[in-house]
């Protein structure tokens, strides 16, 4: 048995919304886009649309045919992959022929006649409330929620589902958001790496980011949003590659640059004219921003220049009690930081390697510069010279080796032929899948780094998808 989100077309697309005859005259909105992205990760997504009117019966279920498939394909441009359905006569027998538990699934819709009839069938709703439809009363409709828009509604459903993390999670992350709101430091799960946080608008406690990790004040900091309304208060303008990379790749492993609006303090900036923002992919994450009303300012939850934590245990050796309050949330799943491009008007530049691939990158707006060279006057986080590094002296293999350096670690990519020479050994991935090696980077690095080794010798990947992104953060730590 499956969770679903039911929806309808007239509340995901924008345009004829009483009968839809042709979805390219409609505009798919963002919130919609990436609420649906989010929402397929937990549930299958099932689409009923309007049977079109003025047409027998067979020209009618030509034509549903036709505007269904349109449908799909449009989701799909964007790696949303639902199912069409006919407007529902009863959800007992869908859920009997896709095996769907009722229960735990959730209809979406801007019609409250949809949300009470979903109310009859057991199913949960949640209302998207616009500014001419009417407010539900409570005796309405038992167990609805209401959103402003998908992209809400998502946040609502990842809220209702987040003590996948723990039974007492919603209620540290409660407490996380007040600590944050009175200028305290939290440490907090991402898809990449555990970051470090504060009220990106408080400069005050972004200066406690900087004490606490050891980093120097030219390095910017990534400020994190949960709804795309918040980027308008960051920024001064925002170019339409930006639009673009927005739609295709939030929430998710992507930071942009863009020109900074006044309203960002100058510490997050390091006192450049630009903001680098990003849209986390983690429930918790998502769920905290929320809360707190308001992006968070926030680098690697690590000291500076030091291998980056994929683990609340990881955050708890490296910063211990300076933090306010460390958010476990589990294994960070991607497990490098997130690539950086910058926007500026309609110039694309690659700042940082990461968690996005640059091929994805190129697909969606064409080839872009590079700007990724070691520097000691930084335009983004992650270009300093000598980063991500482990308190063991790191080499990369085929570099010289001191003969008094007897006790060696490996870290290869894959199993290695031999083993003779080394004490002890870490795999990233022995089916050479670049995905797991990112994800076991770090934690790697961490475990090879209590060992007491005089080295650690690495072997780079291959430089292409996440490749690009591990061979960048072993360069960068074994630069002297």
């Amino acid at each position: 048995m499956e969770r679903a989100v039911f929806l309808f077309q007239d509340t995901i697309l924008v345009g004829d919304r009483l009968h839809l005859h042709d979805v390219s005259a409609t505009a798919l909105p963002s919130e919609a886009i990436l609420g649906l992205r989010v929402l397929q990760k937990s549930h299958k997504i099932f689409v009923f649309t309007d049977h079109p009117d003025g047409a027998n019966e067979v020209a009618a279920a030509v034509e549903t045919e036709r505007l269904q498939g349109q449908l799909l394909n449009l989701l799909a441009q964007y790696g949303v992959y639902a199912q069409c359905l006919s407007r529902p006569s009863w959800f007992s027998k869908i859920a009997e022929e896709h095996r769907i538990d009722l229960p735990n699934s959730i209809v979406i819709s801007s019609r409250l006649s949809d949300v009470e009839r979903a109310a009859e069938a057991g199913v949960s709703g949640i209302y998207i409330a616009g500014e001419r439809e009417p407010q539900p009363q409570p005796a309405q409709i038992p167990d609805y929620l209401i959103a402003t828009d998908i992209w809400d509604a998502a946040l609502s459903v990842i809220e209702r589902n987040l003590s996948h993390y723990g039974k007492d999670i919603l209620v540290d992350v409660e407490r996380a958001a007040m600590i944050l709101k009175s200028g305290g430091v939290v440490a907090f799960p991402t898809e990449t790496v555990y970051g470090l946080g504060a009220n990106a608008f408080d400069p005050i406690a972004a200066a406690r980011i900087f004490e606490i990790k050891g980093r120097p004040r030219f390095d910017p900091l990534i400020v994190h949003i949960a709804a795309l309304h918040q980027v308008q208060n960051l920024v001064t303008e925002l170019p339409e590659p930006a639009q673009m990379l927005m739609r295709f790749f939030w929430p998710g492993p992507l930071t942009l640059v863009l020109s900074k609006s006044n309203r960002v303090p100058d510490i997050v900036t390091a006192g450049l004219p630009t903001v680098a923002i990003r849209m986390p992919d983690h429930p918790v994450a998502l769920t905290l921003i929320r809360k707190l009303g308001m992006p968070i300012a926030a680098p690697s939850a690590n000291r500076f220049g030091r291998v980056s934590p994929t683990t609340a245990e990881h955050v708890r050796q490296q910063l211990g009690g300076a933090v306010d309050l460390i958010l476990n949330g589990g294994r960070c799943p991607i497990g490098v930081e997130s690539t950086i491009v910058s926007v500026l008007s309609d110039t694309v530049t690659l700042l940082r390697p990461g968690g996005t691939p640059l091929e994805e990158i190129e697909r969606v707006v064409g080839p872009i510069q590079r700007r990724t060279k070691a520097s000691a006057t930084p335009l983004s986080p992650g270009q300093l010279p000598h980063h991500y590094a482990p308190q063991t002296p790191l080499v990369l293999k085929g570099q010289d080796l001191s003969e008094r350096m007897s006790r060696r670690g490996l870290l290869s990519f894959t199993v290695p032929a031999s083993t003779e020479g080394f004490v002890a050994v870490e795999v990233l991935s022995k089916t050479g899948d670049l995905c797991e090696a990112a994800a076991n980077l770090f934690a790697a690095l961490h475990r090879l780094d209590t060992m007491h080794l005089d080295v650690i010798v690495a072997e780079l990947v291959p430089e292409v998808g996440l490749g690009l992104a591990i061979n960048d953060r072993l360069r960068r730590a074994a630069r002297k």
